[in-house]
């Protein structure tokens, strides 16, 4: 199959799969805060920041790992792929050791994270050592899929891991109608991660016959190497988590446990969107990364700006048909909403996000790590800067304000500027003129949906927001792809889809 076929299958299933899990996802959420109330919710938003604080103890091992498999599976070299996935194992059992004895430590400073002290009977320190042992066992065994990315079948993993996820849904909407008990509801990721992760590791070997472990260590200049990789990534990873979770925190200490829960509610749309729409970034690593170890620069800045347009298309058209609909939504979901314009904010910081996915996509599958590595310090540290003093000022809304600010300020404009120098030796300036042209079509559509909205009766019914929605998604991706007909990109990916079309129709 061809890296075009492969990463096509690889995005395909990623998205039906992607799909199916968001619908269970709300419908989850949905039951989660009125069978449990907003508190619950809010905590358990908080604790999944918490934990991403925690995983940083990661690093970004796995990512510099995963590049070096990339190049060993591109020349067939079994020997080594088995010395890095041996040493990607042990990692993992470190790290997942280290994380758990991190979570302990924290648990008698939960209460100082909260406003007020919540009014569930619970203890704190007791559902977040349930929520811990889940992280303790993703990590532990987390290397288990690695060799689906590298072999550029990461539709295999993608199964699996769905599958295993449509199961914890199923079994947490159960347990919730049957008994409400927070304390089951926790427990079962534990056992669904385990499965997971158990089935990945059978099929991998027996699918590669390729060995976990090896007897051999990585000589030194390859420790050294990958040392330097993890040093770079680390702070990567430490200011992305930061950057990612600050505003959570800031809400549930300066605003309201209530009010987290609401906001944790809104960013799961947008997270499942995240992860919807990122299949298709994450289809492409490997063929990416496959095309950087073959030396083929061309076709790597072609690659790119394909998929930024893609981006384009795919992050724009879910953000302008959000910006009339997703207040209304999540009143009539879970009963509350937020302002206008504290959704607005967030939705910006959600294109904001999505422009950069493919950017992150090549940096990660190239292997620019050591290059701008203080970049997230800088995002970070503004993010923190302006969110702290806003979110004082004017509460809610600062903190997203301080999110998008320091976005704008580090993130928007310096990651491209390493992928096109160091990627494929060319300068930004025309990924600069696209991101702002793409941003007015977007301003330019949104708007119009707007005053559609005021001429649509209110959407108080599950079958009224299906057809707000069906009209808002009509509308505004038609408007955006007659938009986007003025870059060529728009045309090129057209034509391979209709190619990769026609080679699969003629193979059957």
């Amino acid at each position: 199959m061809s890296r075009t076929g492969k990463s096509t299958v690889n995005s395909l299933v990623g998205l039906i799969c992607s799909i199916l899990s968001s619908i269970l996802s709300f419908l989850l959420r949905g039951a989660f805060i009125r069978l449990l109330g907003l508190e619950y919710a809010g905590i358990n938003s908080l604790f999944t920041d918490i934990l991403k604080l925690l995983n940083l103890v990661d690093l970004g091992v796995s990512n510099a790992i995963l590049v070096r498999l990339y190049r060993s599976c591109a020349h067939n070299d079994e020997e080594e792929t088995e010395l890095f996935l041996s040493t990607y194992r042990k990692i993992c059992y470190f790290l997942a050791t280290v994380i758990t004895i991190g979570g302990l430590a924290c648990t008698p400073f939960l209460k100082y994270l909260v406003k007020s002290q919540p009014t569930f009977p619970e203890p704190l320190w007791a559902l977040f050592i349930i929520v811990l042992g889940n992280s303790f066992v993703a990590h532990a065994w987390c290397y288990t899929p690695a060799l689906f990315t590298a072999k550029q079948e990461r539709f295999i993993a993608t199964l699996i891991q769905y599958l295993c996820l449509f199961l914890r849904h199923g079994l947490q909407l159960l347990l919730l109608f049957l008994y409400k008990n927070i304390y089951l509801y926790l427990l079962v990721p534990i056992f669904t991660t385990a499965l997971r992760f158990g089935i990945s590791a059978l099929v991998s070997k027996r699918r590669y016959h390729i060995r976990y472990s090896s007897p051999k260590r990585l000589p030194p200049e390859k420790r050294k190497e990958l040392v330097k990789d993890v040093g770079s990534l680390s702070v990567y990873k430490l200011c992305r988590t930061l950057d990612a979770t600050v505003d959570t925190m800031l809400i549930s200490r300066f605003v309201s446990v209530a009010v987290t829960g609401i906001y944790g509610s809104i960013a799961m749309i947008f997270n499942a969107l995240d992860e919807l729409l990122g299949v298709f970034n994450d289809g492409m690593i490997a063929s990416i990364g496959d095309l950087h170890a073959l030396g083929k620069s061309e076709s790597l800045k072609r690659v790119f700006y394909q998929s930024f347009h893609l981006n384009y298309l795919l992050f724009g058209i879910s953000a302008v048909t959000l910006v009339p609909f997703v207040s209304d939504f999540v009143k009539l979901w879970i009963g509350h909403t937020l302002s206008d314009t504290c959704i607005y904010v967030i939705i910006v910081n959600f294109v904001i996000y999505g422009f950069g996915m493919n950017v992150a996509t090549f940096r990660n599958a190239i292997g620019i790590f050591q290059k701008g590595w203080l970049r997230p310090a800088f995002t970070a540290g503004f993010n923190l800067l302006f969110s702290i003093t806003l979110v004082i000022k004017i509460g809610l809304l600062g903190t997203l304000l301080g999110t998008t600010i320091a976005r704008c300020l580090t993130l928007v404009w310096y990651d491209p500027y390493l992928v096109c120098r160091h990627g494929f030796g060319a300068k930004p300036y025309q990924y600069y003129l696209r991101y702002i042209v793409y941003f007015v079509f977007l301003a330019i559509t949104s708007s119009l949906l707007l005053l559609l909205r005021r001429t649509l009766p209110p959407m108080n019914t599950i079958l009224a927001a299906i057809s707000h929605g069906l009209l808002y998604l009509g509308c505004g991706s038609s408007l955006l792809l007659f938009l986007g007909m003025c870059f060529s990109e728009q045309k090129e990916i057209f034509f391979r889809f209709k190619g990769m079309l026609n080679r699969r129709r003629r193979s059957l």
